[in-house]
């Protein structure tokens, strides 16, 4: 398991420990909501990752594919963050 995956989701080792939900924003405007951390895949076709909102605890990583495991990571962080220049982000990982 990458350094990265294994930042975001150290920490989650029961149902009660499950990351808070986030809102991931697209170019389109389109918002999808992520839920109980691990890898999930983004919505395509709505362009790339304008901003995370989350709690500030919760870290997260992007990814280049529609998986986390052999991608390489975009950007990560906690909290909620804007990127000025779009992410063309496939998957996140929350944790």
């Amino acid at each position: 398991m990458s350094a990265t995956i294994a930042g975001a989701i150290a920490g989650l080792s029961s149902r009660e420990d499950q990351a808070s939900p986030v809102r991931v924003t697209f170019e389109s405007g389109y918002q999808q909501t992520v839920e109980n951390g691990g890898c999930r895949a983004l919505k395509t076709g709505q362009g790339g990752v304008t901003e995370i909102s989350t709690e500030a605890k919760v870290k997260f990583a992007l990814f280049s594919g529609t998986s986390c495991q052999g991608s390489r990571a975009l950007a990560s962080g906690h909290g909620t963050v804007s990127f000025g220049d779009p992410v063309l982000a496939g998957a996140i990982v929350i944790g």
